[in-house]
């Protein structure tokens, strides 16, 4: 069992107060996510068998989602063309829960046409995921989206966001301190650095992110 569904045992029952303090937490609110003000029970001390385990386990339950996702995004790699990149966030956002509305599809698809981030993609720039989110045509962030979206074109430098992994890695640097931060105010690039904290930390940097991802 991975560390994502041990939350949805652990958060069973939880009663979760949040307020819309920062631009943030608004962000959240905005895909429905619940923050946690304290969880209870433990969580499995990450190694790399269990990250192993995890990623079998994910890999045998998605099989068809993952395929469809690998051939969608390589027959339109690029991001130019409206219709092109509004199939991958329908299929995206569909596959992957990523919670945006069904009024802000096009929009977000237009936005992200007219960005020209393919150069940003393919380096692995930080900055792609929050141009991504910055969409003037809607009212949400969606930070969990663009997370998976530009992952899924770099999967070896784009972390996802989700709100299981929020939970999971507080409640590890509130437990093993591998580093700090503020939950409530963090960009992408910040989210990049502490995704990269907590795999040095527990010494799985032979993992990518993406096999994190699977076990988060």
């Amino acid at each position: 069992m991975n560390v994502a569904k041990n939350f949805q045992e652990l958060r069973a029952g939880l009663s979760v107060e949040s307020k819309a303090a920062s631009e943030a937490e608004q962000r959240r609110l905005a895909e429905e996510i619940q923050v946690p003000v304290m969880i209870p029970g433990s969580l499995p001390h990450p190694t790399a068998r269990l990250v192993e385990e995890a990623g079998a386990e994910f890999d045998r339950e998605n099989v068809s989602d993952e395929e469809a996702l690998r051939e969608l995004w390589e027959r339109f790699p690029k991001n130019s063309r409206v219709a092109h990149i509004l199939l991958k966030v329908v299929v995206l956002n569909e596959l992957y829960k990523t919670r945006v509305r069904a009024i802000d599809l096009k929009p977000l698809a237009s936005h992200i046409a007219g960005l020209g981030i393919d150069g940003l993609l393919a380096c692995g720039s930080p900055d792609a995921a929050d141009l991504i989110m910055r969409c003037p045509a809607v009212t949400s962030q969606y930070f969990s989206f663009a997370s998976k979206y530009c992952s899924w074109h770099n999967p070896a430098a784009y972390p996802i966001y989700d709100a299981y992994v929020d939970d999971c890695l507080w409640w590890y640097r509130m437990h093993d301190g591998f580093t700090t931060y503020r939950r409530d105010s963090y960009d992408y690039p910040e989210f990049l650095r502490i995704v990269t904290a907590f795999r040095n930390h527990y010494g799985l940097s032979s993992f990518t992110f993406k096999q994190l991802d699977k076990f988060l």
